[in-house]
């Protein structure tokens, strides 16, 4: 059954009818759109309406896996590639980003059995980060993708399953390339820009035709658009500004040194028992995020208009509490009991700790977040050089509902948010 199959008509078809609104439209893009009849489609364009038409969520932070997450009955979680492009032909698409990754592919040129493996390893690892971020299976996950032919969309699915490592089998490898297969999908990996590929095609394996649809290109959209606002305004037509979070930044590592802990913050559960003299491990996967004074000092009242963060004596004074209690939404729905804790608020933690830390740890690939002796510190801890691998080294919080000023969201960041946003610098993604 495909994931198409589990929406309703009437959603399919408020899709259907903006993908062709949109594409009517495709002169103002691409002036040769209503010569060559192709539609112009923007990618982003078709996340949104993804997100809208089917009640979905819009989950991709820069160059993660999946860009929607759809939910269903019994809390069935889908992740969704969202991708368009020109002619239906079969052909390779652009899947995932790992510049970061670049010189540590490259070591593996000389043995082609190395090299699939790495770059699937690699591209395995990011997606199952991004399944334990959202809550997604492993299984289930597709690419919902739209084709683009002269007066015809082609709305097909195809399966988004990890590399099977078992079956990796080297094919083709050039100066500009590699190909590479493991049965169930083609790639290829190209060393100048490192980029992973994935073929397309309608005959291809767990792939679905699911929609033609026919689509009139106005010739002359910016008429259509002149008139279309005149009486927009004439009939009293209001201009609504398009609504936007305002996201706070924390990082995931120590602002003043530039380091993770050992110890402490995400890797709290790798400290000495917390009594002098025991021998009891700390709970596996406690952890809390670090918040520096410099936050504060910037943004005092973001979390509270009456409460000035920075001054943590004045607040516990007055109060008399010690830390400050928010309702904390994960990204793969669940919500939670979290403080602002310790003394300045340097800390975001639940209750208990290991809620908020599994979460985290899981994402970033650290099984069994614990010691194995109380006095003999883990490796398998998370430094830097892992959460620049995993792509995220931050996280963003934001509110959905103004009613309830304490209820905020969570969602990791691409690699270097902080750093932008305490330095006032733009958001940007890896593949800007």
């Amino acid at each position: 059954m495909t994931v198409w199959s589990r929406y309703s008509k009437e959603q399919k078809t408020e899709y259907e009818e903006y993908l062709k609104m949109y594409s009517a439209l495709s002169a103002l893009f691409n002036q040769k759109s209503s010569e060559t009849g192709a539609p112009y489609l923007d990618s982003k364009f078709q996340e949104t309406i993804y997100a809208r038409s089917f009640d979905s969520e819009d989950v991709d932070i820069g160059n993660t896996p999946h860009d929607i997450r759809s939910t269903f009955a019994n809390d069935d979680k889908i992740g969704i590639g969202i991708k368009t492009w020109l002619n239906s032909n079969t052909s390779y698409q652009k899947v995932m980003q790992l510049k970061r990754y670049k010189e540590e592919i490259d070591k593996h040129k000389d043995d082609l059995d190395d090299l699939a493996l790495t770059i699937s390893t690699i591209k395995n690892t990011r997606l199952i980060a991004d399944y334990n971020r959202l809550g997604l299976k492993d299984n289930e996950n597709i690419y919902h993708y739209v084709t683009r032919d002269r007066g015809t969309l082609k709305l097909s699915e195809t399966s988004y399953p990890l590399v099977d490592i078992n079956h990796l089998e080297p094919q083709s490898l050039k100066s500009s390339s590699f190909n590479f297969t493991d049965g169930l999908k083609e790639y290829k990996y190209t060393f100048g820009d490192s980029q992973v590929f994935m073929k397309f095609g309608e005959t291809l394996p767990n792939t679905d035709l699911l929609k033609k649809i026919d689509i009139e290109i106005l010739e002359d959209p910016f008429e259509f658009i002149k008139q279309s606002f005149k009486k927009f305004y004439s009939t009293g037509g209001v201009l609504v500004p398009e609504k936007t979070r305002d996201y706070l930044y924390l990082p995931l590592y120590s602002y003043r040194d530039h380091k993770v802990s050992k110890s402490s913050g995400l890797n709290a559960w790798n400290g000495l028992p917390k009594s002098a003299g025991s021998t009891v491990l700390r709970p596996e996967g406690e952890a809390y995020i670090p918040i520096p004074k410099a936050l504060w000092k910037k943004h005092p009242y973001w979390i509270n208009p009456t409460i000035n963060m920075s001054k943590y004596a004045e607040y516990h004074q007055s109060t008399g509490n010690s830390s400050y209690p928010i309702h904390l939404h994960m990204p793969d729905g669940t919500t939670f009991d979290a403080i602002f804790a310790q003394e300045g608020f340097k800390a975001l933690q639940t209750n208990p700790q290991n809620i908020l830390g599994k979460w985290i740890l899981n994402a970033l690939g650290i099984k069994k977040p614990q010691r194995q002796r109380y006095d003999i510190p883990a490796t398998n801890i998370v430094t830097m050089d892992r959460l620049k691998q995993i792509g995220y080294d931050s996280v963003k919080l934001w509110r959905e509902v103004p009613a309830k000023p304490d209820d905020f969201w969570i969602d990791f960041a691409e690699y270097g948010s902080f750093e932008r946003f305490i330095n006032d610098e733009t958001q940007t993604t890896e593949e800007d």
